[in-house]
Order: structure tokens, then sequence, then C-alpha cells
């Protein structure tokens, strides 16, 4: 495995290291600190997550100019890559979200029970399981907040009416291990590791015979040559050439760094590929009910509930939407709200406000999202420009009204005004450059990710997904990544 490889700062290792040698009860304001540096809120969420209050998991080694035209997103060069700062979310895909790929979600079946056991996995038999098979007889479910529990059981008396009206609902499903401790400090980066991170499959990896790690080089380009591959690119230290024949190369760098190398290799400058992209947005969600001591609940600060919305008015498409309960940024938001007048009023809105406040995030199929167009010059800039698509606006205020509709049943109101759109690219869920097709034309993949005129380079992240439904993208990078492997090795 050939990687980048940067890492968390020595010091920060050792301060998330005496956390974890302690209870959080044991914790103060001051052993703290270091791990929400750097974390702020804004109108439209979290401007940038960082890791243990670390920005490593988007430090670039060695120049790679990236020209954002409307659009944000950023490639990682980390190990565990952004899995260093994901939310754990993992849903599959329905056939029915997949129009216009060559495999199905049935294809993908036995590879999401594969990864599934690699992976801590919590879930709940509920609801979602109508549309959304859990994939795994072994499931551990975390304990939920208070305000999940209640706008949960809501849900359930309101079932029927909701099933009508396309709403399915349950406890969110997340790479987590079920030992939490629920210290509240999962935006930042958990302390005792239990969110999965793709560093833990490496290590274990690293203990096999078979398999080398090699850390610290750059690849920008492949090349075949009879019955080998040549991969080539620098050394991050010092940077100076390397090369490395093999027999097969699997590309897993994520969608801007494979779209870099691809183009690239084939000198394809200056020739524009289509990224889908899922359009992501936050909405509060004020509950009837106010639950109090919110703030001083163990909990862990994930989603805590699922929403799948199947309604024709927003499209032919699944919505997925992902709802939070309390985290302490919820506070910091209504202190940036009230400004000057927090002194005087905080006190009185938290109370007021904060039991009550939910936080939905949500994500719409690549179909109803705006396109990025990708494309890189002779001189090494990728830049990436926004396509618009006529039908996010409406597919948005249509699942505003649904929502509405649907207010007495979740005991809860949506806060339209408040919704913020982040521009494509801001929810990390971006696939599709060199779509996968049953027979590939130039710029395309074969079911196998090999990309047309390659018969042994295989590309196995999103940038093989024809479309992307909005259920979350990692689980199935991963279960289509386990197929490709399975099928050619």
């Amino acid at each position: 495995m050939l990687d980048a490889g940067l890492d968390l700062e020595r010091d920060r290792k050792a301060s998330v290291e005496h956390l974890r040698s302690t209870s959080p009860q044991s914790w103060d304001a001051a052993s703290l600190r270091f791990i929400r540096e750097g974390v702020s809120v804004e109108a439209g969420g979290i401007p940038l997550k960082m890791a243990y209050g670390s920005s490593f998991p988007y430090r670039e080694p060695a120049p790679m100019p990236m020209a954002r035209d409307g659009a944000e997103g950023k490639p990682s060069c980390a190990r565990g890559g952004l899995s260093n700062v994901w939310g754990a979310s993992v849903m599959p895909f329905r056939t029915e979200d997949m129009a216009g790929w060559p495999i199905t979600a049935q294809d993908l079946e036995p590879h999401y029970r594969a990864v599934l056991d690699l992976i801590p996995y919590s879930a709940r038999r509920d609801g979602l399981e109508e549309l959304f098979p859990l994939y795994s007889d072994d499931a551990n479910a975390l304990k939920t907040s208070r305000q999940a529990d209640s706008l949960l059981r809501d849900l359930e008396a309101a079932r029927s009416r909701l099933k009508e009206h396309g709403v399915r609902f349950g406890a969110s499903r997340l790479a987590v291990d079920a030992s939490c401790v629920y210290c509240g400090l999962c935006i930042y980066g958990c302390p005792y590791g239990y969110i999965y991170n793709s560093t833990e499959t490496l290590d274990r990896l690293r203990e096999h015979p078979g398999f080398t790690y090699r850390p610290g080089v750059l690849v920008q380009r492949i090349s075949e040559t009879g019955p080998h591959v040549e991969v080539s690119g620098v050394t991050v230290d010092r940077p100076t050439p390397f090369s490395l024949t093999v027999d097969k190369a699997f590309l897993a760098c994520g969608v801007f760094s494979t779209a870099r190398i691809v183009l690239a290799s084939l000198e394809a400058f200056d020739q524009p590929v289509q990224a889908a992209d899922n359009c992501y947005f936050l909405l509060p969600l004020l509950r009837y009910r106010n639950e109090t001591e919110t703030s001083r609940e163990a909990l862990h600060t994930l989603a805590q509930v699922f929403l799948e919305v199947l309604d024709p008015a927003v499209g032919p498409q699944t919505a997925h939407l992902q709802i939070y309960t309390y985290n302490e940024l919820f506070r910091e938001q209504i202190r940036n709200m009230l400004g000057f007048a927090d002194p005087v009023l905080g006190a009185i809105a938290s109370r007021a406000v904060l039991g009550r406040l939910l936080l939905i995030q949500g994500y719409l199929h690549s179909d109803l999202s705006p396109g990025l167009n990708v494309s890189l010059s002779r001189d090494g800039r990728l830049s990436i420009a926004v396509e618009p698509n006529r039908k996010t606006q409406p597919a948005l205020a249509a699942l505003r009204r649904r929502l509405w509709a649907e207010r007495d049943a979740m005991r809860a109101m949506p806060v339209s005004p408040a919704m913020r759109v982040g521009k494509p690219g801001r929810g990390f869920h971006t696939g599709g450059t060199f779509p996968m097709r049953s027979r590939p034309r130039s710029l395309e993949t074969d079911v196998i990710g090999r990309p047309h005129g390659f018969t042994r380079v295989h590309l196995v992240d999103s940038s093989t997904f024809p479309t992307l439904p909005a259920t979350t993208i990692t689980l199935s990078v991963m279960a289509n990544a386990h197929r490709i492997g399975t099928a050619v090795t």
C-alpha cells in the first residue's frame, strides 16, 4: 500500500492518550482545551471538522494546486483519509436509487455483509429494514439520547401515517463500538477510538506477511507496460522521484486525487469529467416538548435518528435525513444569534430552546443535486467548477413542505427560514468522475473499475459510481471495493 500517510501531531497524540487513560469524570477544562481547538460553528455548520483539534486530514504534503469555482471539498493525504473526521453514519444503497448502474444492491449484498463483519456496527431492528436491510446478524445498538428516544416514540405513534406519506424512520446506523462511554466529544474526535477509523484495518493488515505499507509517497501517474503496471510519483519528505512495477494497481485515493492521477496518466489535459455530488443541507427542528437538562446528559453526539423520505414531489429517489440531538455547539450557535444580547438573554434562550432543538443534516440524490466539472491542466492544476441543477431548489422546497406537513407526527416544526444549503462538495459525498458502464468508453470504467484502455488498473473509490444515492456513501464505497477485490484477486 502506497500512502502519503500524514498523521496526527505527536503532542496531540500524547494528549489523546492521556484522555484515553482516564475516565471522563476526571477530565477538566484544561485537559480538553486542545481537542476543541480550531472548531467553531457558523450558520452553515462547522466550517471544517478537525481531528483532535488538528487539520492534518486536509494537509498537503506537496503542492497539489486546486481551483474551486463556487465549490468546496478537499482531498485527504492522511493515514486513514477522511475516516479521521467522518460522522460514522452507514447505510446501504437501494437498487431503486441506482438507476444507470450496471450492478444492483443485490450485487453488493454479500460485500455489505463482509464489510460490516470487519467494522463496529451499531444498529437496531426497526422500520428502516423495510427498505434498507441491516446486512448483519451481529449489530449492537448504542444508547440514544432522551431527545432521540422521545422523537422515536412520537414517530412510532404515527408510523402508519408516515409510511403512507413515504417517510421511514429508525435509529441511526453508525460504525461505532457499542462500548462507547457517552462522553459527548464525538464531534471533535473520540479519545477512546470507538468511532471506526480505517487505520484500524490498516494496522490489522500490517500484521499479515503478504502486506507491505509504504507511507511518505505521493502517487502521480500510472502506466501499463505489457503484463505490468508502473506506479510513479514523488516522496514526501524530500521530493524525489520514485517508481514501482506491480502486477495490478488499485486506486482508492478519493475522488479528486484519483481524478488527478488518472487524467495525468491518460494525458487528458483540459478534458472535463463530471463528478456527481449529494446536495448537503442543514435544517433546524424545534420539538413541541422541551427535554430539560439536555446539557447534563451523558450521550454521543453523532446522528441519533435517520429519516428516509420517498416523496414523488421531491423526486423519484430517497432523500436521506440524519437527525442530531444536543451537543455543546448548539449553545454556541444560540450565542452567535443573540450577539451582544447573549449575557442578558442567553440563559433564558438556552432553557427555552436547547431542550427542543434538533438539527437535520440532509442529502439529496445526485440526480437532484448540482454536479462538479473537474479538469486537469498541463501544469498540474485541478479545477473544480459547479454544474447547476434546476431540480435542486424545487426538491428542497418539496422536502420542506413534506416535513412541515408531518410536524404533528414528528411533534416538531422545521425552521425552514434557517435552512442552510452547502456549496457543492461541502458534504464530502462526491464521486462518479469515471462512471462504471457495461460497455465503457473513454474516461469511463468497466464493472470491476478498470478505466477504458487499462487492463490491470482498478479504481475502487467513489470515482466509479454512476450516480450517488442520498444514503451515506462510505459503506457502499467499502462494499464496492470489496466486490472488485474479490472478483479480481
